[in-house]
């Protein structure tokens, strides 16, 4: 029998370890992301003809076309002025129906405006700021296309550690508090910088676990304006993203390679060792196959060994490719299961990583001359 005293004591025990594995970060807005990635999801607004009533409204020079933009809740007006092939744009940033100008930063390889500006949203308690870009090109008049230009950054502890994170709206809606939409940054290394690329070890959805040195975590709420996030361990285990650098060790991984041979990147220490993602669909991907295949025989004699890494959807079009373009190093057909892809975050293809006899990352989406170079630098130890 379980004494009442005992499981009053066991109860409040579990509930204030529960408490200690909470944890609250305070976060400040930063109006700049560029930073900190120049990446984005593109949104798109449709812009009509219909006039928006109640606008204090410019002279046009010719046609405008409205649209509004929804921040954080609130409506904003947004009207390109178009004129033949230009187009001037202006918002209503504050919320008060008057349009001002906002000027067009640069123009696009293809042909687009950007420009950005700082919209005030409305708070319970007063207003906020949040910048973003926006986008006009003649080739789409009808389309305006904007993203978020700020984030949120500060620190949260964790396990008795201070890190240095940030979060991003991703569907720049004016709104930190989307956790299947926005972003969470965290600088799991320490080295005082978070790392935003695609296939960042610091980078997670915001309703994503993460595993910090083998206890994991979850942000379970973040404030709509992304002052406050709280995060708490969790039971729903992932393994630890490895930092995927240059300058750091390369993900292990052991596989049978298309002949059925056994191999793993550890066996082949001692020797520089290029990966190579593909695929047959992959336009890109074939006018490199035939610079990867030239390096190999160039220097497989020196020490160079090269790993074919193919993600087509079948094995057909995979073997298929391999004898059409004539690719005599080892390959591995990972469009199965992606388990080495998978290992090394691939979101783009084709993707390299040169690794050299220690082990270590070296150089990454290598291609043709740049390839050769850092393969030749490498074998001959410069």
């Amino acid at each position: 029998m379980i004494h009442r005293s005992a499981l009053i004591t066991s109860v409040i025990v579990i509930l204030f370890s529960a408490m200690l594995a909470a944890s609250t970060g305070s976060l400040e807005y930063v109006d700049s992301i560029l930073d900190l990635t120049t990446g984005y999801y593109p949104q798109a607004l449709q812009l009509s003809s219909d006039a928006i009533p109640g606008l204090t409204e410019p002279d046009y020079s010719g046609t405008p076309m409205y649209a509004t933009l929804t921040l954080g809740g609130a409506g904003f007006a947004l009207v390109i002025d178009q004129d033949g092939g230009s187009g001037k744009l202006y918002a209503d940033t504050d919320g008060s129906e008057t349009l001002v100008p906002i000027d067009w930063i640069q123009q696009l390889y293809d042909g687009g405006f950007l420009g950005y500006a700082t919209f005030t949203i409305p708070t319970d308690s007063g207003t906020r700021q949040y910048r973003m870009f926006l986008v006009w090109n003649p080739s789409t008049p009808t389309a305006i296309i904007y993203f978020r230009d700020c984030y949120m950054a500060g620190q949260i502890e964790l396990g008795g550690v201070s890190y240095k994170m940030a979060i991003i709206d991703e569907n720049s809606d004016g709104l930190f508090d989307d956790l299947d939409h926005d972003q969470l940054l965290i600088d799991i290394d320490q080295d005082g910088k978070l790392l935003a690329s695609q296939d960042s070890h610091e980078r997670y959805w915001l309703d994503a676990p993460f595993n910090i040195h083998g206890t994991v975590y979850e942000a379970t709420s973040v404030s709509p304006d992304g002052s406050t996030i709280t995060v708490d361990e969790t039971d729903k285990w992932v393994d630890e993203k490895l930092p995927l650098a240059v300058g750091y060790p390369a993900p292990d991984f052991s596989v049978k390679d298309a002949d059925g041979n056994d191999l793993s990147l550890s066996s082949l220490k001692g020797r520089v060792v290029l990966l190579d993602f593909w695929a047959s669909w992959c336009a890109p991907c074939r006018e490199e196959l035939p610079n990867v295949e030239q390096a190999y025989k160039d220097y497989a004699d020196r020490g160079l060994v090269v790993v074919g890494i193919d993600l087509d959807r079948n094995e057909g079009a995979f073997t298929g490719a391999v004898s059409y373009f004539g690719l005599t190093y080892p390959q591995v057909f990972d469009g199965a299961d992606n388990k080495v892809s998978g290992l090394y975050r691939v979101t783009g293809i084709p993707m390299s990583y040169l690794i050299d006899r220690d082990g270590m990352i070296r150089g990454k989406s290598l291609r043709g001359d740049d390839l050769e170079a850092a393969i030749d630098k490498l074998i001959s130890g410069k």
